[in-house]
């Protein structure tokens, strides 16, 4: 099967410096209905080329009406702007590390010990809370935060397989093609805090420095301060600011791999005010903190990732070598937490020396 390049609305989302990202209405992906002879009932495989064709072109959308109640991203947002306002010191006591499965409290000045040049923010990270080879680390006397966030672990994770399959369709695939090799839940879920800052700290840093997502695909949840920027095909950054109701998706890395590059693993990155000036002279003395929920997509950790036949082809040939999923995300993961921000470019031979990630022991924090 081809996969053809058609001219669609997605392709110049950004590359006409729009703040606006492709809308996918996620309802209509889920629906039952199928087309008959007369074209009725063209909704679901409409969306889905809708979808396909946004990632492709652009590498992020803007998600309507997914199945992730309201109520239940409110929630975690109390939870987040609780759990940061706690003192460092009892923050501490679970804090991350590649011996903790990088699960617990994140600060990446703390890791980095540079403050000049780390990201401006702290993360509280968890995986499946069912693994008992990576387990989360948790505060002490607080069940609502640990029931409400592997709650939304899951729904997360139903999203995600109903998005692979639209992905997988689209090539030929059968629907369930990704699911042996997403079924582990391997994945990473994040809530994140940017604490109030001053405008020159933005002349040196950034909030997020710029950077592609690990594994699949990621699913992000903002509260109304904007920040969040994409970069576009000529190679600028431009706004992509809250829609009410709607999540953020973006492709990863491994995702992108899969489809031999035929999906966008698109940078972005985290700044403020949206109109960053880098001589500091238009941003405010105070910038308010900022929050979002991140939940990331991961391949299974043993999942060998190679390139799709479909999406090889004599315009697009093979362009990688098949990568253990698991291998990829614990370096990328061990970088960030050594530099306290994200490597803007990830290449294969960027691996740690002396790190043996053998299929049958690839346990992160073993």
């Amino acid at each position: 099967m081809t996969i053809a390049v058609s001219t669609t609305p997605a392709m110049d989302a950004l590359t006409n410096n729009s703040p606006s990202l492709p809308i996918i209405d996620y309802a209509k992906l889920v629906e039952v209905k199928t087309s008959d002879d007369s074209g009725h009932f063209l909704t679901r495989p409409n969306e889905q080329h809708k979808l396909f064709a946004a990632l492709r072109d652009v590498g992020f959308v803007y998600l309507q009406n997914h199945s992730i109640p309201p109520k239940a991203q409110q929630l975690l947002f109390q939870h987040a702007r609780q759990f940061f306002a706690q003192p460092e010191l009892e923050k501490a006591k679970i804090e991350t590390g590649e011996s903790k499965a990088f699960h617990g409290w994140f600060s990446p000045q703390r890791t980095s010990g540079n403050s000049t040049r780390s990201d401006q923010k702290e993360a509280f990270d968890i995986g499946d809370d069912n693994d008992p080879t990576r387990p989360n680390q948790w505060p002490s006397d607080w069940p609502g935060f640990r029931t409400d966030m592997t709650s939304f672990f899951e729904q997360c994770h139903q999203v995600h397989l109903e998005l692979l399959s639209a992905l997988a369709e689209q090539v030929g695939l059968e629907p369930d093609f990704f699911l042996p090799y997403v079924q582990a839940k391997d994945h990473f879920f994040r809530v994140l805090y940017y604490p109030e800052t001053t405008g020159s700290s933005f002349r040196n840093r950034f909030r997020a420095s710029p950077h592609t997502d690990y594994g699949t695909l990621t699913l992000l949840f903002n509260d109304s301060h904007g920040g969040l920027q994409v970069r576009n095909k000529a190679g600028d950054y431009v706004d992509a600011p809250p829609l009410p109701g709607a999540a953020i998706v973006n492709v990863g890395d491994l995702l992108s791999r899969w489809f031999n590059d035929t999906l966008r693993s698109t940078e972005h990155r985290v700044v403020e005010p949206s109109a960053f000036d880098k001589s500091g002279s238009d941003i405010p003395d105070v910038i308010p903190a900022r929050y979002s929920i991140a939940w990331f997509g991961h391949p299974n950790r043993d999942a060998l990732i190679e390139p799709i036949v479909s999406c090889c082809t004599s315009d697009n040939p093979k362009k990688y070598e098949p990568v253990y999923a698991g291998k990829h995300v614990v370096e990328r993961l061990a970088k960030l937490h050594k530099d306290g921000k994200n490597t803007e470019t990830w290449t294969d031979s960027m691996g740690r020396d002396g790190k043996q990630d053998l299929v049958g022991e690839l346990k992160v924090g073993a």
